[in-house]
């Protein structure tokens, strides 16, 4: 009997140990962030979109197919900006065909209250939808190509020869547009993930706290810079973005740089804060879910509660997704 029992002691230890030797082996590393280029499928041609902006005196939104692409609550402006820098928006183009890209507008907070604005009144946003090819074969890129200008009514007054905002009472305006974009890749994530999209008060509780699991575990990753789990947690992700920016070997070198400071996770000197103040959004028509920040009147509105906080204040990426079937969400 004591021969037995040993026995399946012994295979009991060895199971355990092959289970853990398989975990350590599907475990990622910083180094293979940095090598996920080689898993990028490249083309002749590589279509590469994106956005430019202009705005003033609003609090605004851009989603392209309903994934968020900007998003800025920031103290009022009292000007239109210049031409803003490019922001890539291939992340929220998942396929070839027709794209939607939809702003939102919203009042701003006025610097010498702090207060929220009472409505829009002369807010302003311009955006172009821009395009450009990078030829592999003569390595090199075609001319950029606006292929969409959205802006926000305005009407220009005949004596001070300025344009205002034609519904400056408005505390909301929303316009919408629609752009055909040829991409060579397919990307079918979401196509597999449950629309968890509902008003029901009840459902949505349950939603945040189900959620809410995941981000206590992504905190204590940040917190503790448990750098392997951290790997793990954005490897997919990093993947997806690997391919839909076409990332060269230098690209991928340059983007571990960005995910960590001198070995950390979070940038030494600052501190990853509690989470308060946050609501549930919906993005991807339902498809993808996140906690974002909610206190009124204040910078980072709308921006991830994932956050640390320093010199200044930090939001990190936290868009998930439920694979139809199971009950784990993934980062997206």
């Amino acid at each position: 009997m004591k021969t037995i029992t040993s026995f399946l002691i012994i295979i009991i230890i060895s199971v355990t140990s092959c289970g853990q030797n398989n975990i350590k082996t599907n475990m990622k590393s910083i180094e293979d962030i940095g090598n996920i280029y080689k898993e990028v499928e490249h083309f002749p041609l590589e279509a590469n979109y994106g956005i430019y902006i202009n705005s003033s005196n609003t609090n605004f939104e851009i989603r392209v197919n309903d994934i968020p692409v900007f998003i800025g609550y920031e103290f009022i402006t009292n000007g239109v900006s210049p031409k803003g820098s490019y922001l890539p928006i291939n992340l929220a183009i998942s396929k070839s065909g027709i794209q939607t890209i939809e702003i939102k507008m919203y009042p701003s907070y006025n610097r010498e209250t702090q207060q929220l604005e009472p409505s829009l009144k002369n807010a302003q946003v311009k955006v172009d939808v821009v395009k450009r090819e990078y030829n592999t074969i003569k390595k090199e890129y075609s001319e950029e190509e606006v292929i969409l200008n959205l802006a926000s009514p305005t009407e220009k007054n005949e004596t001070s020869k300025k344009t205002r905002f034609i519904y400056p009472e408005r505390i909301e305006y929303v316009f919408d547009g629609t752009f055909e974009a040829s991409v060579p890749y397919t990307i079918k994530t979401l196509e597999k993930a449950q629309n968890l999209l509902t008003t029901d008060v009840e459902e949505i509780k349950e939603l945040t706290e189900q959620l809410l699991l995941s981000y206590n575990k992504m905190f204590e990753i940040y917190d503790q810079n448990k750098i392997s789990e951290y790997v793990n947690l954005i490897y997919n992700k990093e993947k997806r973005t690997a391919q839909q920016l076409f990332f060269t070997e230098a690209d991928s070198k340059k983007r571990v740089g960005k995910l960590l400071t001198s070995g950390k996770i979070v940038k030494e000197g600052y501190k990853m804060m509690p989470f308060e103040d946050f609501k549930l959004r919906f993005y991807a028509n339902g498809k993808i879910v996140t906690l974002v920040y909610d206190k009124l009147g204040q910078v980072g509105r709308n921006k991830s509660v994932l956050r640390s906080t320093g010199e200044s204040r930090k939001s990190y990426y936290s868009l998930f997704y439920r694979p139809v079937g199971s009950d784990e969400f993934i980062l997206y």
